[in-house]
């Protein structure tokens, strides 16, 4: 499932860019990820995406055997920023450096000793915050049921209800 209208995307995440502050890498990644979700991307292969797996000529990513369009041409853009940074900022901890591996969501220098991926929690953790961010502008909610983090798109009071196809 995916949201069909690349402008609901990008009016979100237009409108909580201030939001972000120094954390620029940060927004980065979490704007990657929800256009992503939103695409139709299962949460389940977000950490899986490989560099390799990306074919920009057919806008699409290819993983673990299914086939996600990318619907607009800002996620390209997304990829390209996210593969030129070597850290992602972290409240807690500050710059927090990311493996150089062949996966786009490159897990951190620690994670990677251990030979792990990027978790699930990383993702659901950069859609809790954009949608905290667009409440604090809004006061509307963005939400993803457990329906809605394995098939992205179900969300509610963004700006419409988006029909799931």
């Amino acid at each position: 499932m995916r949201v069909d209208h690349p402008k609901i995307i990008k009016d979100v995440l237009e409108s909580i860019r201030g939001e972000y502050g120094f954390y620029h890498n940060r927004y980065i990644r979490d704007s990657l990820i929800f256009w992503l979700l939103s695409s139709g991307v299962h949460l389940y292969n977000m950490g899986e995406i490989k560099i390799t797996d990306i074919n920009r000529n057919e806008k699409q990513i290819a993983v673990n055997g299914f086939s996600y369009k990318i619907i607009d041409d800002d996620v390209i853009t997304l990829i390209d920023k996210w593969a030129e940074c070597v850290y992602v900022e972290s409240e807690r901890f500050g710059p927090v450096y990311l493996a150089d591996n062949e996966y786009l969501f490159r897990p951190t220098v620690v994670d990677a000793l251990f030979g792990e991926k990027s978790s699930n929690g990383v993702f659901l953790a950069a859609i809790r915050r954009i949608s905290d961010h667009y409440f604090d502008i809004t006061g509307k909610r963005i939400t993803m049921t457990s329906l809605g983090v394995t098939m992205p798109g179900v969300f509610s009071d963004v700006v419409e209800i988006i029909e799931i196809e």
